[in-house]
């Protein structure tokens, strides 16, 4: 419960950096679903239900679209710079969503279905 709690503080505190990254890697459609999940852990509502919602956003964030050449992600992936202090933040988000995914799913394993429960 104590990964989950720092996932959520991490989602109030810098939720902005999660929202920046998506649309830095996949456009204005990404932003507004990281923006979404944001929104649903600032309004205290479960975070669970929209797990499906979280993975899609951990693969935006470790680039598993942009194997599809063509796609508006590889396009976006292609155009950041290496050096750029962004790709770097989209890189520490993408490893607090794979930590809080492991929260969640340890959480869904052990019963919890709601995770306000936890917290």
């Amino acid at each position: 419960m104590n990964k989950l709690g720092e996932f959520l503080r991490w989602l109030r505190a810098d939720g902005d950096s999660l929202v920046a990254s998506a649309e830095l890697l996949g456009g204005k459609k990404w932003a507004e679903r990281a923006r979404s999940i944001v929104a649903v852990v600032q309004n205290g509502h479960d975070l669970g239900a929209r797990r499906a919602e979280l993975l899609a956003l951990h693969r935006l964030l470790n680039l598993d679209f942009t194997t599809a050449l063509g796609s508006p992600e590889a396009k976006r992936f292609a155009a950041i710079h290496p050096d750029d202090p962004r790709a770097d933040a989209s890189r520490r988000c993408a490893e607090a969503l794979c930590r809080g995914l492991r929260a969640l799913e340890a959480l869904r394993l052990a019963g919890v279905v709601n995770v306000r429960e936890a917290v």
